[in-house]
């Protein structure tokens, strides 16, 4: 699933009915940041049936 958004404040919305926890609205939040850096336009992709995925640190 794709969802596009016209503004930064429409993405934040959005985001912040969906995500179930604060690590989730991270994870999309810097997504829908990054889509905007490399492409100037605000959205999101999911996978449909798919959890959010959650950041991993794998240092040392």
């Amino acid at each position: 699933m794709k969802k596009h958004f016209k503004t930064r404040l429409e993405a934040m919305d959005w985001i912040a009915g969906y995500a179930e926890d604060e690590a989730q609205f991270e994870v999309l939040r810097e997504q829908i940041n990054f889509n905007f850096i490399y492409t100037g336009t605000y959205f999101i992709e999911l996978e449909e049936n798919e959890s959010i995925p959650e950041i991993v640190w794998l240092g040392k």
